[in-house]
């Protein structure tokens, strides 16, 4: 009998704690998914939620570091952007295809650079680019070498695709004075482009976090361009929500750019790719 009684007076004990044990836990993972959906903004940066819960420290100071852990947490999923005040504008020291009439001081388009093929993993040619639309004007080439360095720089293991620049003709309206360029990021964009009039949608079905992940990055490149740029850009994409924080941004920093907008929606094609404009004065970045 007494041990039945001593038996009895554990399970009042037990009980209760496993039920309590029980709900912590459900709420934990409640609480969890929850901060997955929950996005909050700290010194104009995107920051999850999840980082505080997680305690992932995501300090200012950490800011332009290639290899630093603070960008994502242990789902892959962004903790914080990199810091927009630690951007580095500066053209690699590559070999540079010019033509003829650089060497004799003749503007464009007798003088004109040529994209180079990529070195190292800082940037991609464009599958369907061909060797004579990699021309433009050498302050647009210097621009997307020192962009897409700085990109590779502040989001390791990732790169910048680089499509046409001049390609005047039936593929373009445009892209016929040395200031326009197509920019891909294939996997992180709205949709990508896998050929045969074929474009899936990369945000559909995903949380989110995965959403602000990938957007985070197409919002980082759009400010490199911008700060190498000394705001004189001009960006075709078609995501609103990129639209408006672009251009919150780029008129906080005080830019006025004199080829339009700095981001506006187009044509439907503009979901895979920046279409990028500069004024065609743009001079050659430091460096080189």
């Amino acid at each position: 009998m007494c041990f039945v009684c001593s038996s009895f007076s554990w399970l009042k004990i037990a009980v209760p704690v496993l039920i309590a044990a029980g709900l912590a836990a459900a709420v934990a993972a409640l609480s969890r998914l929850a901060s997955e959906a929950r996005i909050d903004v700290a010194d104009g940066s995107p920051v999850l939620a999840a980082a505080r819960d997680a305690g992932i420290d995501a300090a200012p100071s950490d800011a332009g570091s290639p290899d630093a852990a603070w960008r994502t947490d242990e789902r892959g999923h962004l903790v914080r952007a990199p810091d927009d005040r630690a951007i580095v504008c500066r053209q690699p020291a590559v070999t540079i295809p010019r033509s003829d009439g650089c060497a004799r001081g003749r503007p464009y388009p007798r003088c004109r650079w040529q994209l180079p093929e990529p070195e190292g993993d800082e940037h991609e040619i464009w599958r369907n680019t061909t060797d004579d639309h990699r021309w433009g004007r050498p302050g647009l080439v210097s621009l997307l070498l020192a962009s897409a360095a700085e990109y590779r720089r502040r989001w390791p293991g990732e790169h910048l695709v680089i499509g046409d620049l001049d390609a005047p003709g039936p593929r373009h309206q445009t892209h016929d004075r040395g200031v326009d360029v197509d920019l891909y990021l294939p996997e992180s964009m709205i949709a990508r482009n896998i050929g045969g009039g074929r474009y899936p949608d990369n945000y559909e079905g995903r949380s989110a976090a995965e959403v602000e992940s990938m957007r985070a990055r197409v919002l980082d490149l759009a400010k490199i361009l911008a700060v190498c740029a000394d705001g004189q850009i001009r960006i075709y994409y078609n995501d609103p929500e990129m639209v408006r924080r672009f251009g919150a941004w780029f008129e906080e920093r005080g830019y006025e750019s004199s080829v339009g907008r700095p981001m506006m929606m187009h044509n439907a094609l503009h979901r895979f790719h920046f279409h990028l404009t500069v004024p065609e004065d743009l001079a050659p970045l430091p460096g080189g």
